[in-house]
């Protein structure tokens, strides 16, 4: 029963973080929707920010499970696999964090940091290490250039969930639900085909 209180305030804030931003949310209504005292908020996050950052982390806490320390040893192609369904996990069970790293993206005032500082070069660095090692293996096409094709896979794997209103309204709802059960399967390895190295004719 002791973490029910900063649970309930974790969710509270993902809530609000998600539909008013970062600076539109006050601790009294955090506390209010988690239905606790704001002194809550002090005793287990120390701050509003530090609320802020643990909602964030807890949005993608399946990244842990992508990465580990035993990534080098895997194929490439199966470590990018393992990236795709972290982020198809991360989007299904957590559809408001897109907001949150919209408003951070887009609005300076909404600018905390959390992509760029905890999340971002660490990603970056095991996609581009992943790459780097699928070319040195001869799996990867060799005159593929990582950079650009690390923001390739980013785009990939979240860009369906940002036009998600977008492309519900176009093929319908019915099979937008279908198609959610087979996208991301389908686009890494439309990916995969279009990096891997070919046999010269």
């Amino acid at each position: 029963m002791e973490h029910i209180p900063k649970e309930a305030l974790l969710q509270a804030a993902v809530e609000l973080f998600g539909e008013y931003g970062y600076n539109k949310v006050s601790i009294r209504q955090i506390a209010d929707k988690a239905h606790t005292n704001s002194a809550m908020i002090s005793y287990y996050f120390g701050s509003k920010h530090q609320l802020y950052e643990a909602a964030f982390m807890s949005q993608i806490s399946a990244l842990k499970e992508f990465i580990v320390p035993d990534l080098a040893a895997l194929d490439p192609r199966d470590v990018i696999r393992r990236y795709a369904a972290a982020m198809e996990k991360i989007h299904a069970e957590n559809p408001l964090l897109l907001n949150i790293i919209c408003r951070e993206l887009s609005d300076p005032a909404e600018q905390h940091n959390m992509l760029p500082e905890k999340i971002g070069p660490q990603l970056y660095r095991i996609l581009s290490e992943t790459l780097t090692r699928g070319i040195s293996q001869g799996l990867f096409r060799e005159e593929l250039a990582v950079r650009p094709a690390v923001i390739l896979l980013v785009g990939v794997a979240n860009f369906y969930y940002l036009t998600h209103n977008i492309h519900s309204q176009i093929i319908g709802p019915e099979k937008e639900t279908e198609q959610e059960d087979t996208y991301m399967k389908q686009a890494v390895e439309i990916f995969l085909t279009g990096i891997e190295r070919r046999p010269h004719p």
